[in-house]
């Protein structure tokens, strides 16, 4: 009750300020009267008592500030009047405050660009569901350890519906978004669709803005429930947001499919997939293989806190139930386990390469905000030097030196709020302008980054840290000067004032050499990484995917249809080579066991293997090698003899020392597929290896193919070698056209934007990283040239008394230059000692990357010894230009 009795009190002096100082007004003139009557009432004279009263209270105003200071609201008080003549100081000089304010703009901005990122990739649940912070992901590890591949098979799924228990429920979704063809002929559309589980919208909690939703009550039996919900954007363009949509039929891939709902307008699904409609796992029809096996990758799995339930205890119940698995299904689940994390966009077992690379940009960035700071840190050193008269009678009269940092303080607070607020605005065109260079994906993208408020709580307390530590030491050098000193003379400083700015030079120069050296490394690294032989050439190569399923097209004329298209596409104009594949080779190849019938399996009972379905002229169209054995040709097609060709690492694994070709391996499939769900294979072939990462730390996979006529895939991709200067898309375009009018436009795009993650992590970063290193090359020159000037004005009386004894403009120069590029040695030495520090950190995070390139260290420290010449360019001229006369009258 005092605290609070205490704030309410303190709101009312600051609401009726006049009324309190007239209430202590006649407060104290009632306790003066009162002394007096006391002392007349002694025996003393009127006038005599009225002085010894006086004496005895001392001065009135002193008691009345003392009585102000007793409460919190006069701290409110002197913060408004420091933060008012902050604001008038800033006005009187535009420019020092724009320029400070832009700098702090770049420096805060860029750090805030990247903290919003992160946060809408890996702290923030998708929009649009309810309750977001009980919202759980699950992905697997193998042996304990997290693996890039998230997907769960739907049979696991089901497991860990019957056995969790503490989830309220949980969800599935179809790992890869699936294109449909909705329509047909010139009114055909390619649209994006994902299969979910029926409880997806209840777990997740999201409302609809027309209809209604998937629910429990919808069947999950195969071909059930051929029904489907719309994205509200997909609903306002397709639809113009027609509620009378809700119950009409859409023709999806040729089937009938029933419209029941419209999501709201904030749920854009719980990836980064911008997809178009939802279609229930019970309108699908999938094999008997892919609902019972525990090897087929097929769907992300979420699910939601119980209400007393931890991200721990989950934890522990799926490190159990993980356990358990591997015990009861050894051949499908031993090793493999469950990870359990918060909602995010990004899956759990991916967090952790996407929170390292987020925290190397966070580095750069911050990088550039110590530079920042360090530049403002000294131009507020310089000003406070020019009014080192004005502080000095401001302690002369009283002001203590707390008073006066205080004061200095809130200057530099509102400049820096100032700068922060600009900083966001920075922050949100970069983002914005960030979504806009996204390269072009195969599926769209629903990238969210909104400046929530935990972006402008980060902002706010990156400033006041910032301000904090740039306006520290500047108030507190200041406020120690000799009050004597600074009444008397205001054009010349102490020496240490000097010492302090060229440290904040020196920290400039030395960052900004770590920026720009990680800025070459990281480009060298990229370099090298794709130029790094891959196994294949993928330069003039186009590729466009379709789903032959989504037309209608049966195993038999699917087929026919991809060899006639991929036979007209040979003979247009500027197509050199044109190949069919299920995959491309940075896309990632479908995994299953394999098995060398005679050879000691090493783990389990079977080999793991990468498989690629390609027909004839796929290795011509790659140029990848055939170092034994035959091609695949027209013969190889069903009802032969089943074939592959293996890469030579995984021949030799198998069969070292011997020749593959003729052998035999075995190929275990997730459905039936032959005697007892193994297809025998014979070898006709050995082609070059691909340069593939295994997953979970283990040997590269075993990579093998199988030709389309054996081993039909409706998920066709074309691979076209494209002559110099010409694109596949219209070619692709046109021979569609005249096969089948349904098919909707194709756009091809090269094979080298399939960037693997290594290639698009290291451009990003050395992107960033050569951004902020520009933005902090300027701020060091601003910084050498600042400090060299001031230099040269502190020491014009001296430069002129040594012209008139004679030195020449050769002297002065090495005089000025001297001290100019002495700070620039300094700092490059302490910035290749530092960089090369983080460069060996960058080794382990990246490919290709050299710990100590000399042509990137020596080109950084030529750089910034031509920078800091030209910064000292001005100064050097001005002091040239000296007459010894004026110098000598100079103050």
């Amino acid at each position: 009750m005092v605290i609070l009795n205490r704030l309410i009190n303190g709101f009312r002096r600051l609401i009726h300020k006049a009324r309190f100082e007239r209430d202590l007004h006649g407060e104290l003139h009632a306790y003066l009267e009162a002394a007096i009557d006391r002392k007349v009432s002694a025996g003393m004279t009127r006038a005599e008592a009225e002085r010894v009263a006086r004496v005895e209270m001392g001065s009135m105003e002193a008691v009345k500030d003392g009585a102000r200071d007793v409460g919190w609201e006069s701290l409110v008080e002197v913060f408004w009047q420091d933060t008012r003549y902050a604001a008038r100081l800033l006005w009187r000089n535009p420019l020092f405050a724009l320029t400070a304010a832009l700098s702090l703009a770049v420096g805060i901005g860029a750090t805030t660009t990247i903290f919003t990122v992160a946060n809408g990739l890996l702290l923030r649940a998708a929009p649009g569901v309810s309750d977001p912070s009980r919202l759980v992901d699950i992905s697997r590890t193998e042996r304990g350890q997290p693996i890039s591949n998230p997907l769960i098979a739907y049979r696991t799924y089901l497991d860990l519906r019957e056995r969790v228990s503490t989830l309220d429920a949980l969800y599935a979704q179809q790992g890869q978004p699936e294109p449909m063809i909705m329509g047909k002929g010139g009114d055909a559309e390619r649209i994006f669709a994902t299969v979910v589980t029926a409880s997806y919208f209840d777990v997740l909690g999201v409302s609809p803005a027309a209809g209604r939703l998937f629910g429990r009550d919808d069947s999950e039996e195969r071909g059930a429930s051929p029904i489907v919900v719309l994205s509200h954007g997909f609903w306002k363009r397709r639809f113009n947001a027609d509620p009378s949509i809700v119950g009409q039929t859409l023709q999806l891939n040729g089937e009938p499919f029933t419209v029941v709902g419209v999501a709201s307008e904030e749920f854009r699904g719980t990836s980064l997939v911008a997809l178009d409609v939802w279609v229930p796992l019970g309108a699908k029809a999938f094999d008997d293989g892919f609902l019972t096996s525990r090897m087929s990758e097929w769907g992300l799995v979420g699910g939601r806190l119980k209400p007393d339930a931890s991200i721990g205890q989950v934890a522990a119940e799926l490190d159990a139930i993980g356990r358990a698995l591997s015990s009861d299904y050894p051949n499908e689940s031993r090793g493999r386990g469950f990870l359990v994390a918060s909602a995010s966009p990004i899956p759990p077992s991916m967090r952790l390469v996407a929170a390292g690379f987020f925290a190397l940009l966070m580095a750069l960035v911050s990088l550039v905000l110590i530079v920042t700071c360090a530049n403002v840190a000294g131009i507020l050193l310089a000003r406070a030097a020019a009014r080192r008269r004005e502080i000095a009678v401001r302690i002369a009269i009283g002001a203590g030196r707390a008073r006066v940092v205080r004061q200095l303080l809130t200057e530099t607070l509102l400049l820096f709020l100032i700068g922060g607020g600009a900083g966001l605005l920075f922050a949100r065109g970069m983002t914005s302008l960030l979504i806009k260079l996204l390269p072009a994906f195969e599926v769209p993208v629903a990238l969210s980054l909104p400046l929530d408020g935990r972006v402008l709580a980060f902002a706010l307390a990156l400033s006041l840290t910032a301000a904090v530590l740039s306006g520290l030491a500047p108030a507190l050098h200041v406020s120690k000067a000799d009050v004597v000193t600074g009444l008397k003379d205001e054009s010349q400083g102490p020496s240490d004032r000097l010492r302090v700015r060229n440290t904040f030079v020196v920290a400039q120069v030395a960052f900004g050499m770590v920026l720009v050296i990680t800025a070459g490394v990281l480009g060298q690294a990229m370099g090298r990484v794709v130029s790094i032989d891959q196994g294949f050439d993928s330069r003039g190569v186009e590729t466009a995917s379709f789903d032959l399923s989504q037309a209608g097209y049966t195993d038999t004329t699917g087929l026919m249809f991809a060899r006639e298209l991929a036979d007209r596409l040979r003979k247009m104009s500027g197509v050199q080579s044109v190949a069919l594949a299920d995959q491309v080779p940075r896309r990632g190849l479908a995994g299953g066991p394999l098995i060398a019938p005679g050879v000691p399996p090493p783990d389990a009972g079977q080999f793991f293997g990468a498989w690629n379905i390609v027909d004839t002229g796929y290795f011509e169209t790659l140029r990848i090698p055939l170092v034994a054995g035959r091609d695949f040709n027209a013969g190889d097609r069903a009802g032969t003899q089943p074939v592959a060709i293996i890469a030579e690492s995984g021949a030799r694994r198998l069969w070292p020392g011997q020749n593959p070709v003729g052998k035999r391996i075995q190929r275990k499939a997730t459905g039936p597929d032959g005697p007892g769900g193994l297809t025998t294979l014979e070898v006709i072939g050995v082609a070059r290896d691909l340069r593939l990462v295994a997953r979970g730390g283990g040997p590269p996979p075993i990579v093998v193919y199988l030709p389309l006529g054996q081993k039909y895939t409706p998920h066709i991709t074309i691979l076209a070698r494209m002559a110099e200067g010409q694109h596949a898309t219209p070619a692709i375009g046109a021979v569609l056209r005249s096969l089948n009018a349904d098919f909707p436009p194709a756009t091809a795009r090269p094979l080298d934007d399939e960037n693997g993650p290594v290639q698009v992590q290291l451009r990003v970063a050395a992107s960033v990283a050569a951004s902020v290193g520009l933005v902090a090359l300027l701020l060091a020159a601003m910084g050498i040239y600042g400090v060299t000037a001031y230099a040269v004005t502190r020491r014009t009386r001296e430069i002129g008394i040594r012209i008139a004894m004679g030195a020449q403009h050769s002297d002065i120069v090495r005089l000025v230059l001297g001290q100019g590029m002495a700070l620039v040695l300094v700092g490059c030495v302490i910035g290749v000692a530092l960089a090369a520090v983080a460069t060996r950190l960058l080794t382990r995070l990246s490919f290709g990357a050299k710990p100590l390139d000399p042509v990137v260290f020596g080109g950084a420290v030529m750089l910034f010894g031509v920078i800091g010449l030209a910064a000292c360019y001005m100064p050097v001229r001005r002091a040239t230009q000296i007459d010894a006369m004026e110098a000598l009258r100079y103050e």
